[in-house]
């Protein structure tokens, strides 16, 4: 790796509108969008901004289980970098034009299942970090965006790309599993959350990072790229395999939906 980012990727510059942005500026919605990482059931996991941080500069976190007040103490916390600025956004800062819906149907589940799981409230909080001036280049981007959003992930999804016609360059799906109390499986690719992420009339993301497995879980994206192995813990086991996965241009959308 190129530092803590995956070597494999290749290093973008510090784009304008975040060299620029303030407390006060206009919250440029395409710019955070576009080319963007979209982390679904994220929590708290640094993780994406660690190992993508410099390819893209914009992270986009959603969960319906973390409260606002909760966010608001980790914000600080990413080591190496300080706050600049945060602030609240509403609605209307986020979705400026309509759009059809993908709507799920049986067999993605009931929506409605999330309702008893959700343990926060629907807000959005837009922050941006600089590096501390103690680290250097190969410990990450001089700054970067977070747009974190307490929603659900497929309906989010589909209110910031598919209204601003903008496509995220990478999905990520590393704590999405079973344990978030998730109506649907956004791992299973027939199910909502791939489809209208594939079917996103934007485009689709070039790349698609998980947990390790054999395969990838989603089959656009079969070309294993890189594989991040953690340091092995006191038992010699690692706690953690990470893998980014290519898409591949033979593998059409529809073949899967």
């Amino acid at each position: 790796m190129i530092g803590n980012m995956i070597a494999e990727l290749t290093k973008s510059p510090l784009p304008k509108w975040l060299e620029n942005a303030t407390a006060t500026s206009t919250f440029p919605i395409n710019d955070v969008l576009q080319g963007s990482v979209y982390y679904p059931a994220c929590y708290f996991d640094g993780r994406p901004v660690k190992y993508l941080g410099g390819y893209s500069h914009s992270f986009i976190y959603v969960d319906f289980n973390v409260k606002r007040e909760d966010l608001i103490s980790q914000l600080n916390t990413f080591s190496g970098y300080k706050l600049a600025f945060s602030r609240s956004l509403e609605a209307k800062d986020l979705c400026f034009r309509s759009f059809v819906p993908m709507m799920p149907t049986a067999m993605d589940g009931n929506p409605e299942d999330s309702l008893s799981h959700c343990n926060g409230d629907m807000f959005a909080e837009w922050a941006v970090y600089d590096r501390i001036d103690s680290y250097g280049d190969d410990h990450g981007p001089q700054r970067f965006s977070l747009l974190y959003i307490g929603g659900e992930g497929v309906a989010t999804f589909q209110s910031l790309y598919f209204s601003n016609r903008c496509s995220p360059s990478v999905i990520v799906l590393i704590k999405s599993d079973a344990f978030t109390g998730n109506w649907t499986n956004f791992c299973y690719p027939k199910e909502i959350f791939a489809r209208c992420v594939m079917g996103n009339p934007a485009g689709q993301p070039e790349y698609f990072f998980s947990e390790d497995l054999s395969e990838s879980c989603w089959p656009w994206y079969p070309n294993k790229v890189s594989t991040i192995v953690s340091v092995p813990n006191y038992n010699g086991e690692t706690h953690q395999r990470l893998v980014l996965w290519g898409r591949s241009i033979s593998v059409r959308y529809g073949r899967f939906a």
